[in-house]
């Protein structure tokens, strides 16, 4: 996790008076009976509390480049295959604020073009009835084409992932999943297509959601490799 705030943020600004207010904070009677390692523990935990504050009132943004390293950094963890999908889904949804109404279905289909739109009723069939589509759209990442669908529960996002397989890539297996901090993959492949599942879900319910979608997505993707 030290890692991880490190790379994100390694390219921010930081105001050069934080430290000392923190610190001043942190002169009190019972702050003075810490030892300094848990001084030092509470320093940190105030200074990751500002900077989340800050974020979330819009004084301080990511910028490409800490994207960047922060994607860079939670797909180390997982295979490289895994990480075709895991970055788009980061890149798309994961930095992305959400409009307090979605676009209507309409312009869903409109976007995913007559190729995908049939996605949209067998992903609203298995995601909890509670989620709400908030994305639905051919994209971009890296220069690779992606069709991407994502759903949101709250502060929670769950994404369907499908990339044109490039030459050589394969699973190397029918059905494979993955772990990063965070966050749970599952995926399949079908003869041209890569399939993803990602989010911040129990592994074994991310898996499931994937396997129940996978024998309509399939057959949708079958067509298209006719």
């Amino acid at each position: 996790m030290k890692e991880l705030l490190q790379r994100a943020v390694r390219s921010e600004d930081v105001p050069p008076f934080l430290e000392a207010r923190i610190r001043a904070s942190l002169q009190t009677p019972a702050t003075s009976r810490w030892s300094p390692r848990w001084a030092a523990i509470g320093l940190v935990a105030a200074g990751l509390m500002g900077v989340t504050i800050a974020y979330q009132l819009g004084h301080l943004r990511f910028t490409d480049a800490s994207k960047e390293a922060f994607i860079a950094s939670v797909s180390s963890h997982v295979a490289k295959i895994m990480q075709v999908g895991f970055g788009d889904h980061m890149h798309c949804a994961y930095f992305r604020k959400f409009p307090k109404t979605p676009p209507p279905m309409d312009e869903f289909v409109a976007k995913l073009g007559p190729e995908y739109g049939g996605l949209i009723p067998i992903v609203r069939e298995q995601i909890p009835t509670r989620s709400r589509l908030e994305i639905a759209h051919q994209c971009r990442y890296h220069q690779r084409p992606f069709v991407h669908m994502v759903m949101r529960d709250g502060k929670q996002l769950m994404s369907l992932v499908i990339a044109k397989k490039e030459p050589g890539e394969s699973l190397g297996q029918s059905f494979l999943t993955a772990s990063s901090p965070g966050f749970e993959l599952a995926s399949f492949e079908t003869r041209d297509h890569l399939v993803y599942f990602i989010a911040d879900l129990p592994a074994q319910e991310n898996k499931g959601h994937l396997l129940a979608m996978a024998p309509a997505v399939k057959d949708l993707l079958g067509k298209l490799e006719l």
